[in-house]
């Protein structure tokens, strides 16, 4: 049977005339603009991820289409019968096939056309930022397909129906159903949730989302389209069936029909989505093995076979969809690029199985506990073994913020390695292998940075009590201003030997106030412990390190205020965030592979570092602060009491315009004569001023993404590390992530507030000074009359004056305390006049990019209907006229 591709078209032109010629198509365009637009930028979440993408229309979009697909479908048939044109229609030179077509393309047409008027969402993304081309593309591809599938979805509940609004109505509670069956589980056995799920358009539509062009969910919407055009034909096709009782016959006959047809493209949609063809349309081709990866698969030993077994749950909550998503596609994509180097095995593993008795028994593979949208926590299996001959490696669970490519194949080459390189951590108060903590009287477990190392790296505890003579390949040194003098001496003397060393260096550890190098040994430390251990006093750190190069004042803070996270601006400045967006021109140092392309550093507290006058050694600068920032005195930061010490969160802070380097690299050689003997020092050395840098938090904000918080912390270090031994085959793999796409142009317009609170502030802390030290100079005047006083004794002036002060002291207090809550009460309010002008920025480009787009649509609508209005018109009055 051939197709009249003509009268299709005739057909779909004839309504979509009709559609556009009234206001009603228009007023339909101009609503979808705008609520698309208040789903992607009304909601404040989207200025508080500060990313310029289209994640909160994303969340949205499947629900909105509940409601606008009804709204155009409603009246595609129930209108043609109730204005009694569907004879005229069914009596046309078509078949039924030609007719459903054209009216699908029709109002596919007038979708389409819609979101093609929404791409100003697009260009109001380029306003405020930088948003991936890909995947914007990638986003209007799935929204494109999903209103395609749902469109004859709605018009087949307008052919059950001569009324549009229950067209509406019944379109609304079919399109629910395709978007809400995965929430079913709150009204459906489990093992029916697990029949229905697929049939949803949110895990489909996912892929999309995320910048996937995958062929499962282009096929699911293909099918879902060409089955419910299917249903329509038919429907349209029952006025050919006989009346008599006999039709039922028919009604099955067409049953079955349908039921084999879903049957076939469901079985098809099952087979193909084997194939896990997938497009990556990311600009960093996030969801595709990058050539590095390809180039370490290949350089695999082929005596030294790895074999990877992956127990996986075969349902996980939706927080760690993508992430099994991912991590099949890259474990099958390892699987066909391996060859007979690498054999993937995938297990489907649920609780109380044989594989989850295995994953137990032969590898530690655990559940985990994880929490679905609904509260019900499941027993989700995400781990990942590596086995290569009696080499073993395991990855217990795969969070939904570890970067699975890269933890997967450097697994991968670590098992196939015969030998691992050596990396020591020196033995300090810092304690990164753990131990025992005499502040809390508890057992201490290893930093999670040590874990990590232990990942691709051999390795050992090293002291420094006697000279470093181990064979290593890097050393690692946390806190070297708590060593002792001769054991600062053992250091320098490995360090200068031209042993790659990575040191953390940090004026006020976060971690441990007491191991700052501002408070001397055992000061602030256990009194058990002062009885039961002898401190010996700290060396001289600033003497150390520029004796290796660096200049280093271990009583100095660096603050910083940039801040591209609106829902942290409350924390203090000395939470340094280090970014492209700092106004510096090279916050991550191009030149060096450890920082280039590096997004995001967060420091707590951190130091400065530059290069030792007269020193013969490279100084490269690594990272840098902005230029709005400054430094503050370790006494300005930190107070005693009798509780022990704490954080001043208000320290009288003055901008100093310049750029702090808060890591550097040093390298080269230095000649010195000693005597008659030429002395050569080498060094290859990394320091860091922060310790916090990795705490345990940024460990867990990588491994669970935390509100989307996507720091470079633990990939800097490791970076460091790699290029300080010589391996730098994983760093490009673990730069290989979304890039932080911010909104710019916000983070402009608020940069200026920001600043005039810092300028507010500082204006108040100089007022209080000010007052303060007049209010003292007062006392100080009042004391002094007593004591100049010459018809008075000595006796008797020291007994007034000690009256006298105690007095003017209480008054002092006094004045101090109002002078104090005047600068606190001056410090709230010009926060509260930043936050509100930050509100009214927010508030305005939420307004612009809400209302503006749909204006054109509106204005177009208006002048169609004032142009219909006028033809009215004049038919009207020709018409009296021919009348009269």
């Amino acid at each position: 049977m051939s197709i009249n591709k003509e009268m299709i078209l005739t057909l779909a032109r004839r309504d979509l005339r009709t559609y556009f010629a009234s206001p009603t198509g228009y007023v339909f365009v101009t609503l979808f603009i705008l609520l698309s637009a208040a789903a992607a930028f009304w909601q404040q979440r989207f200025f508080a991820d500060n990313l310029a993408n289209l994640n909160q229309l994303n969340n949205l979009f499947p629900l909105l289409l509940v409601l606008f697909v009804p709204a155009l479908t409603m009246g595609v048939w129930a209108d043609e019968r109730k204005a009694g044109t569907d004879e005229l229609l069914l009596t046309l030179p078509a078949t039924d096939l030609e007719i459903v077509l054209g009216k699908y393309l029709a109002v596919l047409g007038i979708y389409t056309a819609s979101l093609l008027l929404s791409v100003s969402h697009i260009v109001v993304l380029f306003w405020l930022g930088s948003p991936d081309i890909g995947l914007m593309f990638a986003n209007y591809f799935g929204y494109w397909l999903i209103g395609a599938a749902l469109l004859s979805v709605g018009m087949l509940a307008s052919m059950l129906t001569t009324n549009a609004t229950v067209g509406f109505v019944l379109g609304a509670v079919f399109c629910s159903a395709f978007v809400f069956v995965n929430s079913a589980q709150y009204v459906v056995s489990d093992s029916l949730q697990a029949w229905l799920s697929p049939l949803g358009v949110y895990d489909y539509f996912s892929d999309f989302a995320s910048g996937v062009i995958s062929l499962s969910g282009l096929l699911y919407f293909i099918s879902l389209a060409v089955v419910m055009v299917y249903l329509n034909i038919v429907l349209l096709g029952r006025r050919h069936w006989p009346a008599e009782a006999g039709g039922y016959k028919f009604w099955l006959h067409h049953l079955v029909r349908a039921v084999a047809l879903s049957v076939a493209l469901i079985s098809f949609n099952v087979v193909a989505a084997r194939a896990e063809f997938r497009i990556d349309a990311t600009a960093e081709q996030l969801h595709s093995l990058s050539e590095e990866s390809e180039r370490l698969i290949d350089q695999l030993p082929e005596d030294r076979p790895v074999l990877v077994q992956a127990f996986i749950s075969p349902e996980v909550p939706r927080a760690l969809v993508q992430t099994r998503a991912n991590l099949i596609s890259k474990l099958k994509e390892i699987s066909a690029l391996g060859g007979g180097k690498v054999q993937v095995v995938i297990h489907e593993t649920e609780p109380f199985t044989a594989e989850a008795r295995d994953a137990r028994e032969k590898f530690g593979i655990m559940p985990r506990d994880v929490m679905d949208v609904g509260g019900a926590v499941e027993k989700v299996f995400l781990g990942v073994a590596f086995t290569s001959g009696v080499n073993e490696m395991v990855i217990p669970f795969f969070d939904r913020g570890l970067p699975v490519e890269y933890e997967l194949i450097r697994s991968i080459r670590v098992a196939a390695r015969t030998q691992r390189k050596k990396i020591g951590i020196l033995t300090t108060p810092a304690k990164l292998y753990g131990g025992f903590d005499y502040q809390t009287m508890n057992s201490q477990s290893p930093w999670s940075i040590v874990e990590e190392l232990k990942k691709q790296y051999e390795i050992v505890q090293v002291s420094a009590k006697e000279p470093i003579t181990e064979e290593l390949d890097g050393l690692l040194v946390a806190l070297p201003s708590a060593l002792t003098q001769p054991e600062m001496d053992n250091l320098k003397e490995y360090i200068l030997a031209g042993n790659p060393t990575l040191m953390l260096v940090d004026p006020l550890p976060v971690v441990d106030i007491n191991l700052s190098p501002a408070i001397p040994a055992g000061a602030g430390s256990n009194p058990f412990m002062q009885q039961n251990q002898q401190q010996e006093p700290k060396g001289n750190i600033s003497q150390l390190l520029t004796e290796l190069g660096v200049g280093f004042n271990p009583m100095q803070i660096i603050w910083d205020s940039y801040n591209p996270h609106p829902d942290l601006i409350n924390l203090q400045p000395e939470i340094v965030f280090i970014g492209e967006g700092n106004e510096t021109m090279d916050a991550f140092s191009s030149l060096n592979p450890a920082s280039a392309g590096l997004q995001e550093l967060v420091v707590l507290y951190p130091g400065s570092l530059n290069k030792a006058a007269g020193s013969d050694f490279e100084f490269e600068p690594l990272i840098r602060t902005g230029r709005i920032s400054g430094a503050l005195n370790f006494q300005q930061l930190v107070q005693r009491s009798f509780f022990g010490m704490t954080l001043n969160r208000n320290p009288r802070r003055m901008q100093t315009g310049e750029v702090y380097t808060l890591a550097a690299n040093i390298r080269g050689t230095s000649t010195s004569s000693e005597g008659d003997e030429t002395a050569v020092k080498k060094i290859n050395m990394t320091v860091i001023a922060d310790l916090d840098l990795i705490s345990e938090q940024f460990f867990q904000i990588r491994e669970r993404g935390l509100q989307n918080l996507n720091f470079d912390n633990v990939t800097f270090i490791l970076n460091c590390m790699d290029m300080l031994v010589g391996d730098q085959s994983f760093i490009p793999l673990r730069k290989k992530r979304i890039v932080h796409r911010t909104l710019e142009s916000v983070e402009a317009q608020t940069r200026g507030f920001i600043e005039q609170r810092l300028k507010e502030e500082r204006e108040a802390e100089t007022q209080a000074q000010q007052a303060l030290a007049e209010a003292q100079q007062r006392l100080n005047e009042r004391v002094a009359e007593v004591r100049n006083r010459p018809d008075l004794d000595e006796q008797t002036k020291q007994i007034m004056a000690r009256n006298l002060q105690e007095v003017e002291n209480r008054r002092f207090e006094v004045v101090k305390s109002n002078i104090e809550t005047r600068k606190e009460a001056t410090v709230a309010a010009s926060k509260e006049r930043m936050e509100a002008a930050i509100r009214r920025i927010q508030t305005r480009i939420k307004t612009l990019a809400v209302l503006l787009p749909p204006i054109p649509v509106f204005a177009m609508g208006v002048m169609i209907f004032v142009r219909r209005r006028r033809r009215e018109y004049e038919g009207a009055v020709a018409a009296r006229r021919l009348r009269s």
